[in-house]
C-alpha cells in the first residue's frame, strides 16, 4: 500500500457458518483477514466450495459475520450495509440483465438506480461502450447478446456509477479466452486510471497474471495472501515433463503416473506428461526411463503444491485417478456422431454454417470458439432439441430428423444452464432424470447407487 493510497476492504477474522446437510455448524469462511487499496486488482481463488462466494457477499453486506468486523469504504459492513451497497460496483455471478431490455435501456435502468444522469451519464455510457466495443450493439436485446457480451454488458452495469471499488464474482465463467482477455484488460484500465480497487474470484489459474496480489482460499480458510510470483515459487524444481512410451495412450499412462507416491499432480501435454513431483522424493529414481525433463512451473503449478500441503490424498479430499484402462482408439466404423453440412439459420441470420464433423467412440472431441460461434446451437441440435434448417445428423445410429426421441434417450446432455430442481433433494432429481431415461426399479436403483458412489454424494443424498 503505498502513500496515496486508499484502504477499500479491511477484513478482520472474518466467520460465517452454515449447516451442512447433516446440520451440523461448519465455517464456510474461517477467520480471514486480509486488507485491499485503491488500485489494487486482488484474485480471489479456490476450488468449489472453498468460501469465495460467501466472502464476497459478507463484503458487500449481503450477509452478515458470525465473527469479526468487515469495514468498506470506511463504513461497516452490518450497520451501513446498504450505503456500501450504493457505493461500489457489485456483479453477482448471475448479474442481473434484464433480457427484454436493450443494452442502452438496461445501461439506463443501472443508471437511474445509482442516480446518475444528464451529462455525466452520457460522458459515462460513451466510455463504457467504447472500452467494451459495445456502441454498435446499443439496440440489441439483452437476451440476444452471447456470453462474453452479456458480461461486458453486465460489467458496464457495475461501473456506471464511477464507484472506486468493484467485487466481481467469477465474471468470467463460460466466457471464451478472448472475451476474457478484454474484460481483464477493461479492469486493468480502470484500476490504473482511475485507481479503481478490484476483487475477483475465479476458478481460471492464468487469471492470476492480471493480479498485484492473490488470495487463495480452501473450505473456508485463507491459505496466502501474496503477489503470484510467490504462488509460482512454491512449486520452483518440482515439475517435470516425461515422455509417453510407446504403444500406450497418453492419458493412461498418466492415470498410471497419477498414483505413483509423492506425485501431487499429472496432466497430459501431447505425447508427454508434465509431472509435479517434490525434487528429492524416491518416485524420482523411477521416472529415470521415462526420460524426464525438467520444466518451469506456473501458477496452477503453486496452486497445486499448496493444496497438497492441506490435504491427505487418502482421506479422500483430492480425487486421485485409479488408473482405469481406458478404451483403445475405436476403428474407423465406430462412429457414434456424424454431422454432414449442418445448417441452421434464425430468420436472416446464419447461426451454424455447413458444419461437418465426425466423433468414433473412445473419443473426447472438443468443440472449440468464441461466444457466438454457434457452438451451443450445434449441441442442442445434435439432442434432438432444435431442428436443423438443412444437413443431416446421426447420434447413437439414430436419424435426428426422423427419430429424435430414440436418439435423446442415449445421449447425455449438460447444458449451460444445467437443469437442477432446487426444491428437490439431489436423490429426488436423480431418480426424476433416470425415469426421464426410462430407468426404473433395479436398474433405476443401481445406476444412482453407482453415481452416489463415483461422484462421493452420500453426505448430500
Amino acid at each position: 500500500m503505498n502513500a496515496n493510497s486508499r484502504l477499500l476492504i479491511d477484513c478482520r477474522n472474518v466467520r460465517k457458518m452454515f449447516p451442512d446437510p447433516a446440520g451440523v455448524p461448519f465455517a464456510a469462511v474461517a477467520g480471514i483477514s486480509f486488507r485491499l487499496s485503491s488500485g489494487e486488482i486482488v484474485g480471489l481463488l479456490g476450488p468449489d466450495g472453498a468460501g469465495k462466494t460467501t466472502l464476497i457477499r459478507l463484503i458487500t453486506g449481503l450477509m452478515k459475520p458470525h465473527e469479526g468486523s468487515i469495514s468498506v469504504l470506511n463504513l461497516d459492513s452490518v450497520k451501513k450495509s446498504r450505503a456500501i451497497q450504493s457505493s461500489i460496483g457489485y456483479m453477482p455471478q448471475k448479474f442481473g440483465l434484464y433480457e427484454d431490455l436493450t443494452v442502452r435501456e438496461n445501461m439506463e435502468l443501472y443508471a437511474r438506480m445509482h442516480g446518475v444522469s444528464g451529462q455525466d451519464r452520457e460522458k459515462r455510457f460513451r466510455d463504457l461502450l467504447s472500452m467494451t466495443s459495445l456502441e454498435r450493439f446499443t439496440g440489441r436485446l439483452a437476451g440476444k447478446l452471447s456470453g462474453g457480451m452479456k458480461q461486458k454488458l453486465g460489467l458496464c452495469c457495475s461501473l456506471i456509477s464511477s464507484p472506486s471499488l468493484i467485487l466481481l464474482d467469477e465474471p468470467t465463467v463460460g466466457v471464451d479466452p478472448l472475451s476474457r482477455r478484454e474484460l481483464w484488460n477493461i479492469l486493468r484500465q480502470f484500476s490504473h486510471e482511475e485507481g479503481v480497487g478490484v476483487l475477483v474470484s475465479t476458478s481460471y489459474m492464468d487469471e492470476s497474471a492480471y493480479c498485484n496480489r492473490t488470495l487463495i482460499m480452501y473450505q473456508g480458510r485463507l491459505l496466502v495472501d501474496a503477489p503470484p510470483a510467490d504462488v509460482i515459487a512454491r512449486a520452483e524444481g518440482m515439475c517435470v515433463t516425461v515422455q509417453t512410451p510407446e504403444k500406450i495412450n497418453t492419458r493412461q499412462f498418466q492415470s498410471r503416473l497419477a498414483t505413483m507416491p509423492g506425485i501431487i499432480n499429472a496432466t497430459p501435454q501431447g505425447g508427454t506428461v508434465r509431472i509435479i513431483l517434490p525434487p528429492d522424493h524416491p518416485t524420482r529414481q523411477k521416472l529415470e526411463e521415462y526420460h524426464p525433463q525438467p520444466g518451469r512451473p506456473d501458477f496452477s503449478d503453486g496452486f497445486m503444491t499448496l493444496l497438497a500441503e492441506q490435504t491427505d490424498p487418502a482421506s479422500g479430499d483430492i480425487p486421485v485417478p485409479e488408473g482405469k484402462p481406458l478404451p483403445e482408439q475405436a476403428a474407423e466404423g465406430d462412429v457414434v456422431i456424424r454431422v454432414t453440412d449442418l445448417v441452421r439459420q434464425f430468420g436472416s441470420f446464419t447461426a451454424v454454417n455447413h458444419v461437418s464433423f465426425s466423433v468414433r467412440k473412445g473419443q473426447v472431441f472438443g468443440l472449440l470458439g468464441p461466444n457466438g460461434a454457434g457452438k451451443s446451437t450445434t449441441f442442442r441440435m445434435l439432442c434432438g432439441l432444435l431442428p436443423a434448417t438443412s444437413g443431416t445428423l446421426n447420434v447413437a445410429g439414430a436419424d435426428l430428423r426422423t427419430a429424435a426421441a430414440r436418439a435423446r434417450r442415449k445421449v447425455g446432455y449438460v447444458a449451460q444452464k444445467f437443469s437442477m430442481y432446487g426444491m428437490l433433494t439431489t436423490r429426488q432429481n436423480l431418480e426424476f432424470f433416470a425415469g426421464a431415461y426410462g430407468m426404473a426399479g433395479k436398474e433405476r436403483k443401481e445406476a444412482i447407487q453407482a453415481m452416489e458412489k463415483e461422484f462421493r454424494l452420500t453426505p448430500y443424498m
